[in-house]
């Protein structure tokens, strides 16, 4: 389970790393680029950018950190699962993820990812990062829903069973997608498998007491 995580990365580093790619960032332009603060801590419920596909290339968008599936028509208050991530063995069978999978999916750009180990008031936090990238992008589904409060997108990161260098601090790690598969994993029509898309090395840069 990943909880918290960290995106520094400037919208122009977005800008050029997708211009080198069969699917650049078409929106926003450069010239009404958003302001993005650099986020030590992103929390469940925050707002954080994702990329997803749109008309000729990556759109980029802030939304909700936590999905909240199409079918909950209530206020956003009341939707009370924890829904940050989702399990690639059960994403197809999930009701809450099923549909986003099939039709809805995204990247989720971050730059450092974090667990906890030890007893509550000692726990021990660690800093995930990958060996030889200043940023990454997570798997990631997302959903729109038609609330009692308006509409909102919100989205979840997809995870699969820990590889080795995660396993000891945690059973389960978010999904960190190569480049080369990015496209792979938006295209919808593709049923793609964690096991070919994990393929990161990732490297522990810290541990702070908290």
């Amino acid at each position: 389970m990943c909880n918290r995580y960290s995106n520094k990365v400037a919208y122009r580093q977005y800008y050029e790393a997708f211009m080198k790619t069969p699917m650049p960032l078409v929106y926003p332009m450069p010239d009404r680029a958003p302001n993005l603060e650099p986020r030590a801590d992103i929390r469940p419920t925050d707002n954080a950018p994702i990329l997803r596909a749109g008309d000729g290339g990556l759109e980029l968008r802030q939304i909700r950190w936590g999905l909240i599936p199409w079918f909950h028509k209530a206020s956003i208050k009341t939707w009370k699962p924890l829904t940050t991530n989702a399990r690639i063995e059960t994403i197809t069978k999930t009701a809450t993820y099923k549909s986003a999978f099939a039709q809805r999916r995204c990247l989720v750009p971050a730059d450092t990812f974090y667990e906890w180990t030890g007893e509550k008031g000692h726990k021990t936090k660690w800093a995930f990062k990958l060996a030889n990238a200043e940023w990454f992008c997570f798997a990631g589904i997302w959903d729109k829903a038609q609330t009692e409060d308006g509409e909102i997108e919100s989205f979840s990161l997809v995870t699969c069973e820990a590889s080795a260098y995660v396993k000891p601090y945690h059973d389960r790690q978010p999904i960190i997608l190569d480049h080369s598969n990015y496209s792979l994993w938006l295209d919808t029509k593709i049923a793609s498998k964690a096991e070919d898309l994990n393929s990161r090395e990732i490297i522990i840069v810290n541990q702070t007491t908290s």
